[in-house]
C-alpha cells in the first residue's frame, strides 16, 4: 500500500533529515504543519496496523507509520512519540518508582502486586485488553502510566487519554469556534496502535458521551486492538454494552485492586469516646437484668460468645436481633473496638445516619465525592450497620442499601447488622416494618451459609426499675 513503511525506517530517515535543518526552521515548520494536515492515505489516523491474516495476534502484527508523519512531526523520533502519547504530565509514573508492599494504607498489597505483574506482562505481550479496577487512590493511574512509559522506551506508539479530558476535547472539536477537526481527533483516538483510557468513572454521562465511548470500545473490541482501561466503578454500575466488551473472558484480563487495610474513615462513628470505652466485652453482662429468666440469660451468653469469636477473626456476616435495650449495640461496639485493635479498618454507623451522610456527599455541598465515600463503605474491612429497619424507606435509600449488601455479599466481606427485626420475619410482607425490603435484600440476609444470627431475649437494660 502506498504510504506504508516500517516505523523504525521512517523514524531513522526523519532523524537524519532533522540533523541537517535549522532548529528555528523546524519549530516554525512544525507549528505550520500541526494546524491541520489532511492526509488522504490514512484518513488522518497517522498509523496502519498490518495483519498477516484476520484477527491475527498482536505479536504477528506490524505497526506502520503513514508517510504523512514526516510532514506533521519533524523533530526527533523520541520527541514525536512522546508528543503523540500525551504522557508528558505522567513521566514520573514508572515501574521503577513503584515500591510493592509499602503503601498498604492505599491498596491491599497482594491485589496490587498482582496488578503490577499483569501490567508488566502487557508491556511484553502488547495484546488483548487489560482492565484495572479499584477505588480512587489505589494506584490504577500510576500503573496505566507506567505501562505507557515502558512502551515508549521500547519505541512503541501509545496514546494515553483521561476519559473526562477526552470528552472535553471532543466537545471542543465540535465547537465552531475552534480550528481543531473533530473527525481528526476521533480517528486518532479510535485507531491508536495501543490506547490507554484512564478513569472510566464519569458519572451521569450524557447519551452523546456514552455513544462516543461505545464507538471507541466497540471498534477496538471488534478489531482486537490492544487497550488498557482503568475504572473505579464496579461492573454492575456500567451500562450493558461497556460491561460486555470489558469483561470478555477470552480477550480481557480484569484486575481488581482492593483498598488498603488502614484507609481513612471518611465517615465518623457518631460515638463518643466515653461510650466506646464503656461498651466492651469485659463489661457486657450475660446475666441480664434481675428479672431475666434462664432462657434469656442463655440467649445473652450465646450472643456474647459468637460476637467474641467474630471479633477475634471477622468472617462472614453476623446478625444480632432483639428488642430495644438488650445489648445488641453494646456487642457491636465491642466488636468494633476489638477489631480496630487487631489492625482492621472498621466503620460503625447507625444506618439512618449512614444514608444521610451518603446523601450529603452526593449533593453539591458534600465535603467528599460520593464515589469516594460510597466505595469506602462498600469495601471497608469490617462494616457494622446499627439498627437495620429504622431508616427512612425511599427508593434511593433502598437502592444504596441494596448495592452495599450485594457488593459485600458477593465478596463475603465481614459485616455486622443489629436490628429489632428477626431474619425469620424480615421477609414478611404483612409486617409494616419489613415490607420495605426487596426480595433481593431479604434473600442475601437469609443465606445461612453466610449469615449467623443470634437473638437476644432479655428485659431492657436501661429500665432497671
Amino acid at each position: 500500500m502506498k504510504g506504508m513503511e516500517p516505523l523504525d525506517e521512517i523514524l531513522k530517515r526523519i532523524d537524519r533529515t532533522n540533523s541537517t535543518k535549522n532548529t528555528s526552521e523546524n519549530k516554525n515548520q512544525k507549528e505550520e504543519n500541526n494546524l491541520g494536515y489532511d492526509c488522504k492515505i490514512c484518513n488522518n489516523t497517522r498509523w496502519f496496523v498490518e495483519e498477516p491474516f484476520e484477527n491475527a495476534p498482536a505479536s504477528e502484527r506490524k505497526i506502520i507509520a503513514c508517510e504523512c508523519q514526516e510532514k506533521i512531526w519533524i523533530d526527533s523520533s523520541n520527541n514525536r512519540l512522546k508528543e503523540y502519547s500525551q504522557l508528558e504530565s505522567f513521566e514520573r509514573f514508572t515501574f521503577d518508582n513503584i515500591e510493592l508492599g509499602t503503601n498498604e494504607r492505599f491498596s491491599e498489597p497482594s491485589s496490587f502486586r498482582k496488578a503490577y505483574h499483569e501490567a508488566q506482562k502487557f508491556v511484553v505481550n502488547k495484546e488483548g485488553w487489560l482492565i484495572i479496577t479499584g477505588p480512587s487512590g489505589t494506584g490504577k493511574t500510576h500503573l496505566a502510566a507506567a505501562i505507557g512509559n515502558a512502551l515508549l522506551e521500547q519505541g512503541d506508539p501509545v496514546k494515553f487519554i483521561s476519559i473526562p479530558n477526552l470528552l472535553d476535547h471532543f466537545r471542543s472539536a465540535l465547537s465552531s469556534e475552534t480550528e481543531t477537526n473533530y473527525d481528526d481527533t476521533f480517528q486518532q483516538t479510535i485507531e491508536a496502535p495501543i490506547l490507554i483510557l484512564d478513569d472510566l468513572s464519569v458519572n451521569n454521562l450524557s447519551g452523546w458521551a456514552e455513544e462516543k465511548l461505545d464507538q471507541i470500545l466497540t471498534h477496538r473490541y471488534n478489531r482486537r486492538m490492544p487497550t488498557i482501561v482503568t475504572t473505579s466503578k464496579y461492573f454492575y454500575e456500567l451500562n450493558d454494552r461497556f460491561r460486555t466488551r470489558l469483561s470478555d473472558p477470552y480477550f480481557s484480563s480484569i484486575i481488581n485492586i482492593q483498598p488498603g487495610r488502614n484507609i481513612e474513615q471518611v465517615l465518623g462513628t457518631g460515638l463518643s469516646k466515653r461510650i466506646r470505652e464503656k461498651m466492651t466485652f469485659k463489661n457486657f453482662t450475660t446475666s441480664g437484668a434481675q428479672k431475666s429468666s434462664n432462657t434469656q440469660k442463655r440467649s445473652l451468653k450465646e450472643a456474647y460468645e459468637v460476637a467474641k469469636i467474630f471479633a477475634e477473626e471477622p468472617s462472614g456476616w453476623l446478625y444480632l436481633a432483639g428488642p430495644t435495650g438488650v445489648g445488641k449495640t453494646h456487642l457491636a461496639i465491642s466488636i468494633m473496638n476489638e477489631s480496630t485493635n487487631n489492625n482492621f479498618s472498621v466503620l460503625f454507623k447507625f444506618l439512618p445516619d449512614l444514608l444521610d451522610d451518603l446523601r450529603t456527599s452526593y449533593g453539591p455541598n458534600g465535603n467528599d465525592s460520593f464515589d469516594k465515600v460510597f466505595n469506602q463503605v462498600k469495601n471497608v474491612d469490617l462494616l457494622i450497620l446499627d439498627d437495620l429497619g429504622t431508616e427512612a424507606s425511599t427508593p434511593w435509600a433502598e437502592e444504596k442499601l441494596y448495592q452495599i449488601i450485594v457488593h459485600r455479599y458477593d465478596l463475603i466481606l465481614p459485616t455486622v447488622f443489629t436490628s429489632r427485626i428477626t431474619l425469620e420475619s424480615i421477609g414478611n410482607k404483612n409486617n409494616l416494618i419489613t415490607n420495605k425490603y426487596s426480595d433481593a435484600i431479604v434473600s442475601r440476609l437469609s443465606d445461612a451459609n453466610v449469615v449467623t444470627e443470634r437473638y437476644l431475649s432479655a428485659p431492657d437494660f436501661r429500665n432497671r426499675g
